[in-house]
């Protein structure tokens, strides 16, 4: 038998995954069946094709190498998060008597969210909108923003909120603009829901009109920031907002993170000042 051949330089690899290949190159000395499928331990994240004669089926991580790496990094985002929410309570207790100063209502917002492989959570916010209004004017706006991926009435170009919600309470648009109405989310965090940083938390019914392309962004937590916040937040459109989050999970990583983070607070200031 002749001596193993060195895995040709048309495929390269960058991280661990478990690569599904079918109709490998026959050799003098091997015989596989046309349809013959193979599963190889790479190491993470990407296998790029750009030569021929590998026809890949499937890329994915191996979620067992996974799971260790997966319960620190949660643990470390839940005690990072819980001291995040000790050092800014004087704050989250003025913004609270705030909300309930200025409107009507609950202090918080709860709302389900669609969180790491569909499972469901409540997410949780400082309450921005009249808690009178319906949300049926909001909700056909997204609708049609999904399902047509166009420029609909009651918006800016590629805009994914509703400008000028009539919803918004007095408080509530220097509430968002400075992301503090987010702030609430850190317990979510620490509960194990979400991440600091991932894909947007996305309501059921908006995922139920995602394309099927899109069902890879549910491989991570959402996150309180993530590459759609830093890449223009509401300003984006459907398909690259969708884009951008399938983007970060198929290139999560620390120093990704450390980054993404560190834009979100320019990003933030840069907004707030800006008004």
């Amino acid at each position: 038998m002749t001596a193993p051949q060195a895995v040709p330089d048309s495929v390269v690899d960058t991280g661990d995954a478990t690569v599904e290949i079918s109709s490998l190159p026959k050799q003098p000395t091997v015989e596989l069946a046309d349809d013959a499928t193979i599963e190889i331990p790479m190491p993470q994240r990407v296998l790029r094709v750009v030569g021929s004669g590998w026809g890949l089926i499937q890329g994915h991580r191996d979620s067992r190498s996974l799971i260790p790496r997966r319960s620190l990094r949660q643990l470390v985002e839940g005690f990072a998060a819980l001291c995040i929410l000790i050092a800014l309570s004087p704050v989250l207790i003025v913004v609270a008597l705030a909300v309930k100063w200025t409107s009507p209502g609950p202090i918080l917002f709860r709302q389900e969210r669609l969180g790491l492989h569909r499972s469901t959570f409540k997410i949780i916010k400082f309450r921005t909108m009249s808690n009178k209004n319906s949300d049926a004017q909001h909700r056909e706006f997204v609708k049609k923003m999904l399902t047509t991926n166009d420029d609909v009435d009651g918006g800016e170009q590629g805009v994914y909120k509703l400008v000028n919600d009539p919803r918004i309470t007095p408080i509530g648009g220097f509430l968002r603009r400075t992301s503090i109405d987010e702030l609430p989310q850190l317990w979510n965090v620490v509960r194990g829901e979400m991440s600091l940083v991932g894909p947007r938390p996305v309501l059921a019914w908006e995922a139920d009109l995602f394309p099927p392309e899109a069902e890879r962004r549910f491989a991570a937590r959402p996150g309180m920031t993530g590459l759609w916040q830093v890449s223009g937040r509401s300003t984006l459109d459907f398909k690259a907002a969708l884009d951008l989050d399938v983007l970060y999970v198929e290139n999560k990583s620390l120093w990704y993170d450390i980054k993404i983070l560190c834009r979100t607070v320019g990003v933030v200031f840069n907004r707030s000042v800006a008004r």
